[in-house]
């Protein structure tokens, strides 16, 4: 019991990122995977309700800085669908139902799995990597830098 007190009271302490200058790659990819203990610059403790306010500030500056991505709608149109599915399931138990919220539900994990235009974010940094000339590390590479260099790689593709 006393170890996890002391969990939550370090949680409470913790330091998160703040910006998307600064926040690396790889956590920001963990926190859109649902892993909100990776908001944290050291990834220890019990989530609590600091980091989701951390993560939704930042979000928030992401979106303001780059906008909604398509991929991002269609998990929101996927997200959707299955709440539909499931309530009419729950309202007339017809079992065909559960095929498409199956259906759903692979849409919704492949879309949070994936960026861009369905390529998994290795695949997109080693052709921005190659692009650029230089290995891309999400480790080290800031959310910013990032969607940046994505923007960048997307306009220089589109004139040729």
């Amino acid at each position: 019991m006393l170890n996890y007190l002391k969990r939550i009271i370090s949680s409470l302490r913790a330091k998160r990122w703040g910006l998307i200058d600064e926040m690396p790659l790889y956590n920001w990819v963990k926190c859109n995977d649902g892993k909100l203990i990776y908001i944290r610059k050291k990834a220890v403790g019990v989530v609590n309700k600091r980091d989701l306010e951390a993560f939704t500030t930042i979000y928030d500056e992401y979106l303001k800085e780059f906008g909604l991505n398509d991929r991002y709608k269609r998990y929101l149109e996927a997200k959707r669908r299955k709440a539909i599915y499931q309530a009419k399931y729950v309202i007339k138990k017809d079992r065909f139902l559960l095929n498409k919220i199956e259906i759903e539900d692979g849409k919704i994990k492949d879309l949070e799995r994936f960026f861009g235009d369905g390529q998994r974010i290795e695949s997109v940094l080693t052709y921005i990597s190659m692009w650029c000339g230089y290995k891309i590390d999400q480790k080290t590479t800031s959310v910013k830098e990032y969607f940046t260099l994505l923007e960048e790689y997307g306009k220089a593709n589109k004139t040729k």
